[in-house]
């Protein structure tokens, strides 16, 4: 589409059975393709780091962030276009943890 760009979609979660599955379908119910995906241990104990990166627009990456965030179990799920930062994620992601 005219309007997409690169965005990055990055949640943290604790590592569970089918979370990358609940995660994925959400993209496909929304016809977005998933170009890359990386999981990996954060640097929070027990916490996983996956990150998606796909083609869409910011209206459609804010909503998949949304829905991940209500339906899914994740502790902060965010999303930015591929040419911007996540320094704020961190703290953020901190933050959630302690409230926990």
């Amino acid at each position: 589409m005219e309007n997409d760009k690169l965005f990055v979609i990055s949640v943290y979660s604790e590592n569970q059975v089918g979370l990358l599955s609940s995660i994925s379908s959400i993209f496909t119910r929304r016809n977005i393709n998933i170009e890359s995906l990386t999981v990996f241990p954060s640097e929070f104990p027990g916490v996983h780091h996956f990150t998606f990166r796909c083609f869409t627009t910011e209206k459609s990456a804010i909503q998949v962030v949304k829905f991940i965030e209500k339906k899914v179990e994740v502790i902060k799920a965010f999303c930015f276009e591929c040419d911007d930062t996540a320094s704020r994620e961190h703290d953020q992601v901190s933050k959630a943890l302690k409230e926990r």
